[in-house]
């Protein structure tokens, strides 16, 4: 594979400004400029400044807010916090003045409020999430708590604070785990670390996963593969009521928000998500191809938009038969597929088939994506589930390679993957762009061109973490916490070493899959 490097040079030719024929103190308007001599202008009194507020009563009440912090005290480091509280005492003992005057009590704001910005929060070497609840959480609704968001000590993101936040737990089998993860909706659209602005946000507990990142790796991965709407994430510790409740992974969920999925459901777009066998009463479609699918997104479908989803895959499915990518590109982003194909070979995960697996359309055009669920992907699942795809996928009891090494096996070949790699032009398509991210591929595994391989630079920034949520959130690393999960559990560093080397076995067993298909 050949990468190709594009050096551009940029030459910047200064001219100094007496090339212009302007020396010191002449005029630079060039020709026509008046010089005659003019009288200065008269001197303006100064405008005095606007009174900050209509009226005393106000001034006090302003200053006496700025007493009601952001957050709560304990998340300010003791030193910020006593320097403000000796000032505030201060500020309040003045403001108690009978005699007190406008100007002073502008004063005495301007000063408590240098205070309030001198406060300092607690940071540690991995980002914070603080929920306080009083009653319990629910799996189908949402109810209120207040949720504080803060960034390690060495980023420079805002602290973010909403008591009128709701929270609930999330997900089928996890949610019922030990170590729950959850959905928290804020008052308004906010800015999480860095990431798009949104209301609604995921906490994934990574419960199931040892190594706590193959999540963090596979939306990692689909970004840099340009996978549409890929959702941000950072690795972040929650503490639930002032306990300490270990490592989860902050999520952009697909909708709600800036820079996520942008459908016009005026328009007839739709968001999909893979579901073989639920129901919870939203509308589902069931493409002969393809697989059976909920519409997220809107969330009632009017008998316009069902009968234009039925049209839609039965003339989508029929291009895609024909194998021919003239016909079947007028329905479907080509390249997001192949992404996708090429993701979904190298991560392998076990809902891809059933579950969590997301497609949308827009604007009459249907695309792959974006990833979601990766808990039980890069080996990560059971050889002894008595399912004959858990078979497949680990390649036991006579199924797929039978070489029991879960690195190995197709597993992309299905539903409307199978048409499509049906087509030389659309197989052609994949090996090209394989090519081109095998790169990103490799370093998930080893040092390349990339940069440091991508676990170990996990496991280096953020591996204190990650190992308080054994020692310290009470995580054992050694109990197997969900049967689909794989079989034999290690220690943590353990854990990582073995990812590791599925990765590299998994990069060459596919490597050698497409070159044979596509090559």
């Amino acid at each position: 594979m050949k990468r190709i490097l594009a050096l551009l040079l940029l030459a910047v030719i200064l001219l100094p400004l007496a090339s212009c024929g302007y020396g010191p103190g002449e005029p630079a308007d060039g020709p026509g400029t008046e010089s005659a001599e003019t009288d200065p202008p008269e001197t303006e009194p100064p405008v005095p400044e606007e009174p900050l507020f209509p009226d005393l009563f106000e001034a006090k009440r302003a200053v006496l807010r700025l007493e009601d912090l952001d957050l709560p005290m304990k998340l300010y480091t003791e030193e910020s916090y006593a320097r403000f509280q000796t000032t505030r005492d201060k500020v309040t003992e003045e403001l108690r003045k009978e005699d007190l005057t406008m100007e002073e009590a502008e004063k005495l704001y301007k000063r408590l409020s240098a205070a309030r910005d001198l406060l300092k929060v607690v940071r540690g070497d991995t980002p914070r999430v603080y929920i306080y609840k009083e009653d319990d959480v629910h799996h189908s609704y949402y109810t209120p708590c207040t949720c504080v968001v803060v960034s390690a000590a060495d980023e420079k993101y805002k602290a973010v604070s909403d008591t009128n936040c709701e929270i609930s737990y999330r997900g089928n089998s996890t949610s019922g785990g030990d170590k729950p993860p959850y959905n928290i909706r804020f008052s308004e659209q906010v800015s999480l670390l860095g990431m798009d602005r949104g209301r609604k946000w995921c906490l994934l507990a990574n419960l199931y996963d040892k190594t706590l990142m193959r999540n963090y790796i596979a939306y990692r991965l689909a970004a840099q593969m340009g996978l549409p709407y890929t959702s941000g994430c950072r690795f972040v510790e929650l503490y639930y009521n002032g306990e300490y409740r270990g490592s989860y992974t902050l999520l952009e969920p697909v909708t709600d928000g800036r820079g996520r999925v942008e459908i016009d459901t005026e328009r007839l777009d739709f968001i999909f998500e893979v579901d073989m066998n639920r129901n919870d009463g939203s509308y589902y479609v069931k493409p002969k191809l393809g697989q059976r699918m909920k519409v997220d997104k809107p969330d009632k479908v009017d008998s316009e938009g069902r009968a234009v989803l039925k049209d839609f895959f039965a003339l989508m499915e029929e291009a895609l038969k024909t194998h021919d990518m003239e016909q079947y590109g007028k329905y479907i982003d080509v390249d997001s597929f192949v992404n996708f194909y090429i993701h979904s070979e190298i991560t392998k995960s076990i809902d891809v088939y059933d579950f969590s697996t997301r497609y949308f359309m827009k604007d009459g055009i249907l695309y792959a994506g974006p990833v979601w669920d990766y808990d039980l992907s890069m080996g990560n699942v059971s050889a002894s589930c008595n399912e004959d795809k858990y078979f497949t996928y680990c390649n036991v009891r006579g199924f797929g390679t039978k070489s029991g090494d879960s690195a190995e096996g197709e597993w992309m070949d299905n539903y409307w993957f199978h048409e499509l790699m049906e087509d030389p032009a659309f197989r052609d398509r994949v090996i090209a762009r394989y090519e081109e991210v095998f790169p990103l591929i490799e370093n998930l595994y080893q040092d390349n061109s990339e940069g440091p391989c991508l676990i170990d630079w996990i496991t280096e920034r953020y591996g204190a973490s990650f190992r308080r949520n054994y020692d310290e959130a009470g995580w054992m690393e050694m109990r197997r916490y969900s049967g689909l999960a794989k079989d034999e559990t290690l220690p943590f560093e353990e854990e990582v070493a073995w990812l590791k080397d599925w990765f590299r076995r998994r990069a060459e067993w596919v490597s050698l899959m497409i070159l044979d298909k596509c090559g």
